[in-house]
């Protein structure tokens, strides 16, 4: 089958998003299919920019944006232009529903696209712009017949990321209209799904929930041995709006332990003896902390439907796994537990702390296997039989 995979932000620039759609894409090659990627072009000075992270072999199509995403690459390269492009991003938020990759739309004439082309179209957020520019090409008429999945990130209404709730009504029309004319849509968050379902009724039947994919099998040789001193991991950004991991932070400070912390912030949290604080951090040294750490933590989002893509991708390893819960604790404990694979806490410091004192006494080594539901090749074999009754 011949695929056209459609995401407007590089995979070059390191978010989970994009390792998110180098899994899927990954599954698919290893499928047998052929696969066509159309992004826009990279900037090499963009402070998540990371050359490592796209597959060599794949065929790609870069589109070069102009308009304020070319201000923006200009402002990237000369510091002295950055408060502008700033103020300008800041500006442009209060009314803009889109991301600022929107401009890959007017290039929705100008690839060579038809029904005879491909089999398969995927369009994949974040950012939604990804689906605006395969919905502008059935609107135009270039494409009629050839069936189109959408994959959803963050959803568009509900996303929690969302800073301005005065566009609500605007975004919840746009989002009808990108729903239409997509064969199937896939949530990546089952909570996400059931939500969705009841917001856009007329869409349920079409509506899927998959898994996020890892990009690849990691065994590592166990390390964990009982009351020795542990290195906990947490690579992830942490906005305080959206994750609170204060009470880790504070819980690793009251132990013997270890932490290591790397992502983007709006905190001021200062590295201690036991605690490392980093900035965001390329795939290779995300892997090397990986491998040197542990426990890998993952820190649920304090509210919203969605499981941030980080746990799927430690799920590709045999490391132990601290699912720290937030938001809508029950339900997200509930679709989880039946793997057998998390350590559970509440997010509170004492919860925290017990939870660190049994992981020490090393009675959860059963949890540490790679679950296989997760794999690139499952996801992608599952996201291709949804299109068989189109």
């Amino acid at each position: 089958m011949r695929i056209l995979y459609v995401v407007s932000r590089p995979l070059e620039i390191n978010t989970s998003a994009s390792i998110r759609n180098k899994a899927t894409i990954e599954g698919l090659i290893e499928l047998g299919h052929q696969v066509d990627l159309v992004t826009t072009q990279y900037d090499t000075n963009h402070s998540n920019f990371d050359k490592d992270i796209l597959n060599e072999n794949l065929n790609v199509e870069y589109l070069k944006l102009g308009g304020i995403q070319g201000f923006a690459k200009v402002g990237r390269k000369y510091k002295y232009l950055r408060p502008i492009k700033n103020m300008l991003y800041n500006f442009m938020s209060k009314f803009e529903i889109y991301d600022n990759l929107k401009g890959i739309v007017e290039h929705s004439t100008r690839i060579e696209i038809n029904d005879e082309k491909y089999d398969l179209i995927i369009s994949s957020s974040d950012p939604k712009s990804s689906h605006l520019f395969i919905h502008r090409i059935f609107e135009i008429g270039l494409i009629r017949d050839t069936p189109w999945i959408q994959i959803w990130g963050d959803p568009f209404l509900s996303d929690i990321t969302r800073k301005n709730n005065i566009l609500s009504i605007k975004i919840k029309k746009e989002e009808t209209k990108l729903l239409k004319y997509a064969n199937k849509v896939i949530y990546v968050s089952n909570l996400t799904l059931n939500e969705q379902q009841k917001i856009y009724k007329e869409f349920a039947y079409k509506m899927f929930y998959e898994p996020i994919p890892y990009v690849k099998e990691e065994l590592y040789p166990i390390t964990l041995k009982q009351n020795k001193s542990l290195t906990f991991l947490y690579c992830g950004d942490y906005s305080s709006n959206i994750r609170t991991i204060k009470p880790l932070y504070d819980a690793i400070n009251n132990t013997s332990h270890k932490l290591i912390i790397c992502g983007n912030t709006d905190l001021k949290l200062k590295s201690t003896d036991r605690i490392k604080i980093y900035p965001r951090v390329s795939y290779e040294k995300t892997k090397e902390f990986e491998s040197k750490c542990d426990v890998l933590v993952h820190l649920s989002n304090n509210r919203g439907t969605q499981i941030p893509g980080k746990l799927y991708q430690y799920s590709g390893t045999n490391k132990l796994i601290l699912f720290i819960l937030d938001g809508n604790t029950q339900l997200i404990k509930e679709s989880f537990s039946k793997y057998h694979r998390y350590v559970f806490s509440e997010n509170k410091v004492e919860n925290i702390e017990s939870t660190i004192f049994d992981i020490a006494q090393d009675i959860y080594s059963e949890t540490q296997f790679v679950v296989k539901d997760f794999s690139p090749k499952i996801i992608a074999n599952r996201i291709i039989n949804i299109t068989k009754d189109v």
